[in-house]
């Protein structure tokens, strides 16, 4: 939550998430948004933990960067999500 916290100048909101287990640890997602400069902003991120005795050993986080709300719409119209 820190690290969340941490990656962004204003407060924001974690509006979807979900974590499922996998063979070595887990697999975490979740959607973020925020104001900031007079725009709406969005991020989605997914973060691969493997755990080794009871911590966290290896991590892989994918992002797909901040995005204004100009580049929120140029997706809506390009995409039909199978799961929003």
């Amino acid at each position: 939550m820190q690290v969340r916290k941490a990656g962004h100048p204003g407060p924001g909101k974690v509006t979807r998430w979900r974590a499922d287990p996998t063979e070595r640890g887990f697999v975490f997602e979740f959607e973020e948004r925020w104001h900031q400069a007079g725009q709406d902003w969005y991020a989605r991120e997914m973060m691969r933990m493997d755990v080794v005795d009871g911590a966290i050993a290896e991590l892989t986080v994918y992002c797909t960067g901040d995005w204004d709300e100009a580049r929120q719409r140029e997706h809506a119209a390009a995409v039909e999500l199978i799961r929003p």
